[in-house]
């Protein structure tokens, strides 16, 4: 039409228009071509033509010029739809244009367009974002007074507005009329509610919650809290709710039930657990592998070893196959608590299982043995590894390492730390850590300050235990104790359970 030199109409160009950021990328240049075309052809612009336009700016997400758009409809005495102005009043409220946003609300009142509950949301989601709670509550009263009934996106927009506020009665009040208007809560509710009570320390009102919303509560939603309460670090709370569950319904929900495990695992309630996970079956739940290994897990960290033979008898009676991840905790536990013969004999059941011993099944059973005085039997165990085409891995090496320098093999140690290098293995702080504690116990102080050397020309960064080496080295005295950090739980230079 442009080439033809033809001259258009408004509805063309009105069509045009319409199309405009309906594709993803478009930057408005072909907006501002058609509006060329507009004043080429002197066309006049209609009502329809600015409502097209408004909406183009506003699915180009440009609210500056929309709002531009929006005050010459309002100069020519134009009027808009609710759809129009709730996308606009939303799109400067988006882009916090919170004045702007306020007068064209306080224009389609004027202009007689009643708003609706999308129009109250919008608003009262702009105060609430910006620390303006009392004003969202206002707009709250004013949608109601104007017959709108409040949905669930508008109470939770609210409830948020009040929660983040710190406004805990207001926020139960709130939540206490949604119930009576039969608004059914989601787990976004809950939560806003979770969060302020948490933050205010009064989550014993928790059950003012559920007793108010009852007739609403189902497994779903009890586990939803639980889950919610032991990921905040209630697990007092979580513990209590948990109770309610089991006590009102049947059917349990798994999530819920392996949150409440996880929660009495890391709290040390290790007997607690252990009678969860019995009892699980009365509410339709299956146990399996992922259960008994989150206690074996926890038993192995407080090396109660009595439990883990018992829980792990009672996992093959009850047909749950143990996995690679399950002997390998066993393994480490049985290590950490010198149980030598039982951690071998695991991994000896690991062999002739369907799962296959991996580089931290032979890293734990290193360890143990090393750490246990069985230097010789871990070396052959790593030539095991190496025969089976495993690569050795930075803990394997400085798990030997560190045994071989603890009983004075440092020849061995050294050895071992010249192997690495050569296999491609980059020793961390921790393996210098070793091997400069070794050297300088044995008074062999030019070679641990040529391994400080290659430390910084590996780029590593010493900590505070390599200067505590450094210091002993320059005093020329030759302490006993560990200069190591060790692990308070496992004992390990690096935890085999990755």
């Amino acid at each position: 039409m442009e080439r033809s030199r033809t001259r258009g109409n408004i509805s063309t160009v009105n069509l045009l228009i319409g199309v405009i950021g309906s594709c993803e990328g478009e930057d408005g240049s072909e907006l501002n071509r058609w509006l060329d075309l507009v004043k080429k052809w002197e066309l006049r612009f209609t009502c329809y033509t600015y409502k097209c336009l408004l909406q183009a700016y506003l699915r180009l997400s440009d609210s500056n010029k929309a709002f531009g758009v929006y005050r010459e409809i309002r100069t020519h005495g134009y009027k808009l739809d609710i759809f129009s102005y709730n996308k606009l009043i939303d799109a400067l409220a988006k882009d916090e244009k919170v004045e702007q946003a306020s007068t064209v609300f306080k224009d389609m009142q004027k202009r007689h367009c009643k708003p609706d509950v999308y129009t109250y949301t919008i608003l009262i989601r702009m105060n609430g974002k910006n620390g303006k709670p009392n004003e969202s509550l206002v707009l709250f009263q004013e949608m109601l007074s104007n017959g709108c009934s409040p949905n669930l996106i508008a109470y939770n927009t609210m409830i948020q507005s009040l929660s983040k506020s710190r406004m805990v009665e207001k926020t139960l009040f709130l939540f206490s009329k949604m119930i009576e208007n039969n608004c059914r809560p989601n787990e976004l509710t809950y939560s806003f509610i979770l969060h302020v009570l948490a933050a205010e320390g009064q989550l014993h009102r928790l059950n003012e919650v559920v007793e108010v919303s009852k007739r609403f509560m189902n497994k779903s939603t009890y586990a939803y809290l639980v889950r919610t309460l032991n990921k905040l670090g209630h697990s007092s709370e979580a513990h209590r709710l948990f109770c309610s569950m089991w006590n009102f319904h049947d059917k349990g929900d798994r999530d819920a039930y392996l949150s409440m495990l996880e929660s009495l695992c890391t709290s040390g309630k290790l007997i607690e657990a252990i009678d969860l996970l019995s009892k699980m079956h009365e509410k339709g739940i299956g146990t399996d592998t992922f259960m008994y290994n989150v206690i074996f897990s926890a038993l192995g960290k407080l090396k109660q070893i009595p439990h883990i033979h018992d829980l792990y008898e009672k996992m093959k009676q009850s047909g749950v196959p143990p996995d690679l991840f399950t002997y390998n905790i066993l393994i480490s536990s049985f290590g950490r608590a010198g149980r030598v013969a039982e951690a071998v004999e695991i991994f000896e059941e690991l062999e002739s299982s369907n799962w296959k011993p991996d580089i931290v099944s032979y890293n734990s059973l290193i360890n143990c043995l090393g750490k246990n005085g069985d230097v010789d039997e871990a070396h052959m165990r790593f030539i095991e590894m190496q025969e089976k085409g495993m690569n050795p891995d930075v803990v394997t090496y400085s798990t030997l390492i560190e045994c071989f320098g603890k009983t004075e093999k440092v020849e061995m140690a050294c050895q071992m730390f010249d192997a690495m290098l050569a296999e491609g293995c980059f020793p961390n702080i921790i393996t210098y850590n070793i091997l400069l504690d070794c050297l300088e116990r044995c008074g062999r102080t030019v070679e641990a300050v040529d391994l400080f050397a290659k430390l910084k020309e590996q780029g590593l960064v010493p900590d505070s235990i390599t200067y505590s080496i450094l210091d002993r080295l320059r005093s020329g005295g030759k302490q006993t104790g560990r200069v190591r950090r060790q692990n308070p739980v496992t004992g390990w230079v690096v935890s085999p359970l990755r």
